[in-house]
């Protein structure tokens, strides 16, 4: 499984001949839009088109899953569960289960989110803060599930019209400073142990 990320909480997650992509931001944030082929789109938020820019995805047949409900799509399995602000999906993929938070701002999980959530191998979590949570909210949720990995989104960069924090106050809550990397490259072996790590990507142009 390959991850790379475009801004905001836009990623692209890669398996084989399968590609998954998050919450597609239109250039109105300020960012370049990302022009992606992929299977599936997964959308957090279909009010705002800082996650909902349907037409920047190349695909011809992708399938959109874009609220709460239970999807089996090409082999991935995901399911969307009712959040503050957001849509906030399980998925398994390669025997792999992530947590995608999407532009949730909650100050924690209630124990019906929490129970949807158990096992979550890697958590995508948004730490910006104002309209998504901000990095002590993000920090208890990150708590509450206890992920092998941890990927911060949904934070200030270059060019990023929306008010949002830092990612350096996540990191200091979490005890890290992680150097950024282009993209994440997981297989299951890497899964094993019980430290959460944290991963700062930097965005692809």
């Amino acid at each position: 499984m390959v991850i790379t990320w475009f801004g905001l909480s836009c990623f692209k997650i890669s398996s084989g001949t399968l590609t998954v992509v998050t919450d597609p931001f239109s250039k109105n944030v300020g960012l370049t839009a990302p022009r992606v082929a992929t299977d599936v789109a997964i959308i957090s938020n279909i009010e705002n088109p800082a996650y909902n820019n349907r037409e920047s995805l190349n695909g011809k047949d992708t399938f959109v899953v874009d609220g709460p409900g239970e999807f089996d799509v090409k082999g991935l399995f995901v399911r969307g569960i009712p959040g503050q602000g957001a849509t906030i999906y399980t998925i398994r993929m390669e025997d792999i289960r992530l947590g995608f938070l999407g532009s949730l701002k909650q100050k924690e999980l209630t124990e019906s989110q929490l129970s949807e959530l158990e096992d979550i191998n890697i958590l995508f979590v948004p730490v910006g803060g104002k309209t998504v949570c901000d990095a002590e909210e993000a920090v208890v949720i990150v708590n509450q599930i206890e992920p092998r990995f941890v990927i911060p989104m949904h934070y200030e960069q270059k060019g990023l019209k929306m008010s949002m924090d830092k990612v350096d106050q996540f990191l200091k809550e979490m005890g890290t400073k992680p150097a950024e990397q282009e993209k994440l490259t997981i297989k299951k072996s890497d899964l094993l142990g019980e430290q959460t790590e944290v991963v700062v990507l930097s965005p692809q142009r």
